[in-house]
């Protein structure tokens, strides 16, 4: 059962702000942003990255919500204003299962609209998590900064160390981080990033980091079952997840419809890179040809 929260406004966009409890008795927050001018075609479902929160792509609700997308951004349980322990996800099922009953709350209210999954970084793993339970609930998914190969900076004997210390020491925070500016290009965005209250800027937890490796093993195992049409972006430049994960579910995808999109020199957030105009309108673009 979700509760309603405040509702802020922004120019041609109605911004809601809901919770509801989980299967552990968490409050999970969600934001749903609606175009004044009514006219729903599809729900769109955003999942955050690691260490950050739904809010931050507003900026690209309000793009979709233009073209008649109907957005819904989770924050992930110990993420922005969900509960839990800031940074803590032991397992990336349980936000699988967040985002279900999420999925289901919206589609109940408001059924017969085609859904849609857009999903950043670690909120990928949790997307394509998602589409290997219930394929058929969806009728795309777009990636950005797909994480699936993220050991691949890591040594293998460093990637086993962090699995047995995330059976001993899930909470503490010894997976470092890397500079602001592995995210964008864009000063300002950057400065939003550092004046954000809600984005965790410490390092990342142990068992966090152990459970994105565990869910990003699984989903290269089960590629050829994901069948929903795919698009993967990825920024050139990024240094936090390799690109090679885009090519990967390109290539092994058992989706008909599947698109990728490198684009040279960017970096990780590709949202909130300079060029982010561009890419949300290509993003929008996609959404629309499968609505």
């Amino acid at each position: 059962m979700k509760e309603s929260l405040r509702a802020p406004r922004a120019a041609g966009m109605i911004e809601r702000e809901n919770q509801f409890r989980n299967a552990d008795g968490l409050a999970i927050f969600y934001r749903e942003w609606l175009s004044e001018a009514g006219g729903i075609r599809g729900l769109v479902f955003i999942l955050h990255g690691i260490n950050e929160h739904s809010g931050r792509y507003r900026h690209v609700a309000a793009a979709l919500t233009k073209a008649g997308l109907a957005c819904y951004g989770i924050d992930h349980r110990g993420h922005g204003l969900s509960g839990g322990t800031r940074g803590y996800i032991p397992d990336l099922q349980r936000a699988v299962d967040d985002v279900e009953q999420l999925v289901r709350l919206v589609r109940a209210e408001m059924p017969g609209l085609p859904p849609f999954i857009f999903a950043h970084s670690m909120g990928s793993l949790i997307g394509l998590g998602f589409v290997l339970r219930r394929p058929a609930n969806l009728r795309g998914i777009a990636l950005s900064g797909v994480a699936i190969h993220g050991d691949r900076n890591l040594p293998g004997w460093l990637a086993a160390l962090l699995q047995l210390a995330a059976r001993i020491v899930p909470k503490f925070r010894l997976s470092p981080r890397g500079p602001a500016d592995v995210l964008t290009r864009d000063e300002g965005k950057l400065r939003e990033w550092r004046d954000d209250p809600l984005v965790e800027k410490r390092m990342w937890r142990i068992g966090t980091s152990a459970a994105m490796l565990r869910m990003a093993r699984y989903i290269c195992a089960s590629a050829r079952s994901i069948e929903p049409p795919l698009l993967a972006m990825h920024g050139g430049a990024d240094r936090l997840t390799p690109a090679s994960g885009a090519h990967f579910l390109a290539e092994n995808a058992g989706a008909s419809d599947v698109s990728i999109k490198i684009y040279p020199g960017l970096r990780h957030e590709l949202v909130n890179e300079i060029e982010r105009d561009e890419i949300i309108s290509f993003l929008r673009d996609w959404l629309l040809e499968r609505v």
